[in-house]
């Protein structure tokens, strides 16, 4: 087994049932969405929903990790946004790109502010 194909094999699962996945109404981010962990770009918002985020980035994220994150949100309407959030990566796998990969993070015990943020950024996308 390659290295890289060993990497692939503990990052990428899902214990998200297709139930879980499809609790919330998706939205394609249209917009600049993108998620930093500390002051590193860890990528791009592909979908959002209020109950997690499907994630672009150049690097595996491992299944199960909890991170502590800001979403950076530059809406059509011209205001900017920022949400800092906790989420788990509940799935992983390689991109079609093939240099990228998909994640799915679920948010953790989003503040009412937190709440009221994201849904600002879901409404706005759902127009």
């Amino acid at each position: 087994m390659t290295e890289q194909e060993n990497e692939q094999e503990w990052a990428i699962g899902n214990d998200w049932t297709a139930e879980n996945r499809r609790q919330y109404e998706r939205y394609i981010a249209d917009f600049y969405l993108c998620v930093y962990e500390e002051e590193s770009l860890l990528g791009d918002v592909i979908d959002i929903s209020l109950g997690g985020l499907k994630l672009l980035s150049h690097d595996i994220l491992p299944v199960g990790q909890i991170m502590s994150l800001r979403l950076d949100a530059a809406l059509e309407s011209g205001r900017k946004l920022e949400l800092e959030f906790e989420a788990r990566v509940v799935w992983s796998d390689q991109d079609e790109n093939m240099e990228c990969y998909n994640a799915g993070l679920e948010f953790l015990d989003l503040s009412a502010a937190a709440q009221e943020i994201l849904q600002s950024i879901i409404s706005e996308l759902s127009n």
